[in-house]
């Protein structure tokens, strides 16, 4: 039997069924029973889904945008830049009779920079040449004073072998005592071999008594140097001056 045909009222010529009501009320409340059970499983599903979602979403990796639309921002802050000059350009404004005065300026101004160019060379040609002459003369004038310098050399030293044959030691005191030029030049003259030999000539002839007086007693020391040298130390000794016997040879004839 069919669960409508429970719930309907008795219809006329039926009779009335004995416990039909508290059947009819078991099998809703089976029935609201079963209904739940499937209203939570259907949630617990909702519910895992969701769940899964979230998990999906928190792990998605979105990418930064941020970057490459600074870039494209200023790219087109860039073309806007560009298109205002470009707008704001004096070709656009321009109308075919003020470009025809341009053109006509500007080769007035490259004429004007021919003739400056022009006239600097010029300059420079004739500062060219006038320093050409100015050196043709230096040069002369070099040639002449390095003559007159030659010339000057040439008398200096006729001079000085002048003065050197009238005076020879003039020269030679000039230089520093412990030199010795006039002595160098004295035996030069002399022809001696050495100071010495040149110091004896001179004084031979220039006091010839004087010159025996120091041979003589040079001879006399060598002859007695033993007696000397002992005189010397006994003086050394005593500090005063003592007597000494010394012999002297007969002079020769």
């Amino acid at each position: 039997m069919d669960d409508n045909d429970d719930m309907k009222p008795n219809q006329p010529g039926r009779e009335p069924q004995a416990g039909s009501a508290a059947e009819a009320f078991a099998r809703l409340v089976a029935r609201v029973a079963e209904m739940e059970e499937r209203l939570e499983g259907r949630m617990a599903m909702m519910t895992r889904a969701l769940e899964h979602i979230a998990v999906e979403k928190q792990s998605l990796d979105v990418p930064d945008y941020n970057p490459t639309l600074g870039r494209i921002n200023g790219n087109i802050a860039e073309f806007a830049k560009q298109m205002k000059a470009i707008k704001e350009s004096e070709a656009l404004k321009m109308t075919p009779e003020s470009m025809a005065e341009r053109i006509m300026a500007a080769a007035e101004a490259a004429r004007e920079a021919d003739r400056i160019a022009i006239r600097d060379a010029r300059e420079l040609h004739r500062q060219a040449i006038a320093a050409m002459n100015r050196g043709v003369g230096t040069v002369r004038t070099r040639e002449q004073q390095q003559w007159h310098i030659l010339y000057a050399i040439g008398g200096a030293i006729l001079a000085v072998s002048l003065l050197w044959l009238i005076y020879p030691g003039w020269a030679a005191s000039l230089g520093p005592q412990n030199w010795h030029w006039p002595e160098r030049v004295a035996r030069r003259t002399m022809g001696e071999p050495t100071l010495w030999d040149a110091g004896i000539r001179m004084m031979r002839v220039g006091n010839p008594e004087g010159w025996q007086a120091i041979v003589d007693a040079a001879e006399m020391r060598q002859a007695n140097r033993d007696a000397i040298a002992a005189c010397e130390e006994v003086a050394a000794k005593a500090k005063e001056m003592v007597r000494c016997t010394v012999r002297v040879e007969t002079p020769q004839s």
